[in-house]
């Protein structure tokens, strides 16, 4: 590789590594939010979980039993 082409290739190298600290801000956002969701919706998904795996099972072998 010339001296040319080397130097692009930095260039380019450098590019993507000062874009890398914005997409992990970004990505960290996300997980943040995703982490700090809507803890009724959370409840009520669970619990339509729960029926949903239950439903189909012997009643002698739930997977979560009536607390």
């Amino acid at each position: 590789m010339d001296s040319i082409a080397q130097s692009a290739q930095a260039a380019e190298d450098t590019s993507e590594i000062s874009a890398e600290p914005k997409a992990i801000e970004e990505i960290v956002g996300l997980l943040r939010a995703l982490l700090a969701g809507d803890e009724r919706e959370q409840r009520e998904t669970f619990s339509f979980l729960k029926q949903a795996l239950d439903e189909d099972r012997p009643s002698d072998r739930k997977l979560f039993p009536p607390s």
